[in-house]
């Protein structure tokens, strides 16, 4: 964090908008980073906490120990756009030292998006909140975000999300489409070329999807589900004539057969679209050569932003519990940031991790009990 992606010193650049500044910004903002990254649930347990919890602090500050109150303070006071800078410039970092040089599957750089619900509530909300109504007829306030993370070979690293916006007016709260299609132009506007390919589940197979990812110089995968869309009923009829019928391959001690053909459309999308069948699934995409076992590969590793990204966000980084509903955007993002130093320390600085069998949660006991000693 402090000699490679030089966090620490771009926190102590953040603009402080408090009126009164007896404790640094720097110490604030440093162990919230520090402390969600080792995955501690709520901010009462670190700054109101007993003895122990201080000599953490005082491991990783110099000079007084902020209360809880000036914590979330601060942070309701911080730009989310000056902590998603330092997002950027640590994928900045990652592009340049050339991380994924290799790729993540078959030799493409490949990432999943999805859309998360952060945390809900009935009674607490913010102007940022999205409603709905629950099954009670209750007003129900959350937060969700549109998330894009490489998914196949590790380090996974979280690329960029995109918070949701509430409706204005008598308009719709913001849908996953639209967040993700922003969230995309923002990345390419931001970064060139930050992926080959994008994978996402059946949701975000529409024309207008489509049309961003291939104006954003991409191409896409994505599952198709729907029997009843016009696409999978044409390529189902060439199938079912024995159409299409291409060479099966092994995966394991399983044989996996496969129709592949190209040439479909879809409505007010001008780009010619390839169906894949397999057993199990199917998919749509616009890479015409690539190989059918590779398309399996990058549709079975989506799951990875389910598995390696939202599980462990939610599970063990507590993405779901609310540290401070005024910071709602500030704090997932330094979560992400946090996310992606671990994964990139583990999977690249530390070269036998994979094979020593220590899981995460191991590790987050071990850098605890060293900020302790």
């Amino acid at each position: 964090m402090k000699s490679v992606y030089k966090i620490p010193q771009k926190i102590k650049c953040l603009s402080d908008q408090r009126e009164r500044k007896s404790i640094p910004l720097f110490n604030i903002v440093m162990p919230v980073l520090l402390f969600l990254m080792l995955q501690y649930e709520s901010f009462h347990t670190v700054f109101s906490a007993p003895e122990s919890m201080s000599k953490r602090l005082r491991n990783c500050i110099t000079g007084k120990i902020p209360k809880v109150d000036a914590v979330r303070d601060l942070l309701s006071r911080i730009s989310p756009e000056e902590i998603q800078k330092i997002h950027e410039e640590t994928i900045d970092i990652l592009k340049k030292n050339r991380v994924f040089r290799e790729g993540t599957i078959g030799r493409y750089v490949v990432a999943g998006i999805d859309g998360v619900e952060l945390f809900s509530s009935t009674k607490k909300s913010c102007p940022d909140c999205l409603t709905r109504k629950n099954r009670a007829g209750e007003t129900e306030y959350f937060h969700r975000s549109v998330v894009c993370m490489t998914v196949g070979k590790a380090p996974h690293v979280i690329l960029g999300q995109e918070m949701l916006k509430p409706r204005d007016g008598a308009e719709k709260d913001e849908g996953e489409l639209t967040g993700g299609k922003r969230l995309i132009k923002r990345l390419r506007q931001r970064h060139v070329h930050f992926a080959d390919v994008i994978v996402a589940d059946a949701l975000y197979l529409n024309a207008p999807f489509i049309n961003t990812i291939k104006e954003n110089g991409l191409e896409t995968v994505i599952r198709l589900k729907d029997e009843k869309r016009p696409i999978f009923q044409d390529a189902e009829g060439f199938f079912d004539q024995g159409e299409g019928k291409a060479r099966s391959f092994q995966r394991g001690k399983k044989t996996v057969e496969v129709w592949d053909l190209s040439g479909f459309e879809i409505e007010n999308c001008p780009y010619r679209l390839r169906v894949v069948k397999y057993h199990e699934m199917w998919l749509v995409t616009t890479l015409e050569q690539t190989a059918p076992e590779i398309l399996w590969e990058m549709m079975n590793c989506r799951w990875d932003i389910e598995e390696n990204g939202f599980h462990q966000l939610k599970t063990y980084y507590h993405a779901k519990h609310c540290y401070c509903h005024a910071a709602v955007e500030v704090i997932f993002n330094l979560m992400i940031i946090g996310f992606n130093m671990r994964e990139l320390y583990l999977y690249r600085r530390i070269q036998k991790f994979v094979r020593s069998r220590i899981t995460r949660k191991s590790v987050s006991r071990m850098f605890r009990d060293d900020l302790l000693t």
